[in-house]
């Protein structure tokens, strides 16, 4: 037998089978969401365990593999016994609406900050308010409006001491965290979105008198649709480990500033439109339609980087630009 497999630690690919069979009783329904929740709450642990492991066991393989072992015993079993002593998550789910009338309001910026959750935007239809949210949220949510017909509308979530340690409710089928927002495409209206976990569809195609667009995710995705709007407008994306997808109504004139970390973007531009591409795919690929005539050099040793153009784009009235900034992930026009 080869030496070096024999002294090699075992920690490692035992952390990777332990993490396995947790899934398999989870998908088997042995473990519940109760159990789960005591998982999140014993993450310092695991911590501890790493660290001693690096301290001690990297030099020892023997003592690394009890390391392992050890590890993944002590793990299921406070899982299973966790709850009967208290240490499953307790959070509460609550439940808020609000309303914002519209008034004599005629622009707002509107600010919007769910950290834990699904984001939905939809266009509210022969109403008499600016702003309709219902939201199911954990910790606390803060709605501030100032102003009367240029208001600013903030609706943020603040965490909770406990719900850092209690992400697990994400996992809990019965637990739906979410933000259901409607706004009125009558006023004109400047958006600036942060989400934390969880995804987000944007349903912006009635929104003419949209004059900005800011959205940075963080592990979810987006779902986006740009409107024609009356002035040309920026609309400025940053997508963290999610994927993010948009489309772009005809007649727009838009300037997306799109970035994304690990997924891909795909961008779904109207059939002869004007169009110019900026991108930098960092290791990902750029897929164009055949109509786009790259600009410039067209050699490059990693990725895509470079500006492609419709035929059409410098004399069209109304332009379309997308200037996209990757990491790992493919850009799609189509």
């Amino acid at each position: 037998m080869n030496r070096a497999l024999t002294n090699r630690s075992l920690f490692w690919p035992l952390l990777l089978v332990g993490a396995g069979i947790i899934g398999l009783l989870t998908n088997l329904g042995i473990f519940s969401y109760t159990n789960l929740s005591v998982l999140f709450r014993l993450w310092p642990f695991l911590l501890i365990v790493i660290g001693l492991y690096l301290l001690f066991g990297r030099r020892a393989p023997g003592l690394g593999t009890l390391f392992g072992l050890g590890t993944i015993a002590g793990v299921i079993g406070l899982m299973l016994i966790g709850p009967a002593l208290g240490w499953a998550a307790d959070v509460e789910v609550k439940s808020a609406s609000y309303e914002e009338p519209l008034g004599d309001t005629t622009a707002a910026q509107i600010n919007l900050r769910p950290e834990i959750g699904d984001l939905t935007i939809t266009p509210l239809v022969d109403s008499n308010n600016l702003l309709a949210a219902n939201v199911n949220y954990i910790g606390d949510v803060t709605f501030e409006s100032t102003g009367t017909t240029d208001k600013v509308i903030g609706l943020s979530q603040t965490h909770g001491r406990s719900s850092i340690f209690d992400l697990g409710i994400l996992f809990n089928p019965d637990q739906r965290l979410d933000w259901q927002v409607q706004l009125n495409p009558q006023a004109a209206l400047a958006l600036n979105i942060n989400t934390g976990t969880g995804s987000a569809k944007l349903d912006l195609s009635a929104f003419d008198r949209l004059t900005e667009l800011v959205v940075n995710t963080g592990t979810g995705g987006i779902q986006l649709t740009l409107p024609a709007a009356e002035q040309p407008y920026q609309a400025n994306i940053t997508v963290g480990t999610g994927s993010g997808t948009v489309e772009i109504e005809a007649g727009a004139a838009v300037e997306l500033i799109a970035s994304s970390g690990t997924g891909g973007f795909t961008v779904d531009v109207p059939a002869d439109a004007a169009v110019r591409i900026e991108a930098s795919t960092g290791t990902g690929n750029l897929n164009v339609p055949a109509n786009f005539e790259r600009q410039g050099d067209q050699n490059n040793f990693i990725g895509d980087n470079g500006v492609w153009e419709t035929a059409n784009f410098t004399e069209a009235d109304r332009q379309i630009v997308i200037k996209y900034s990757g990491g790992t992930g493919d850009l799609k026009i189509q």
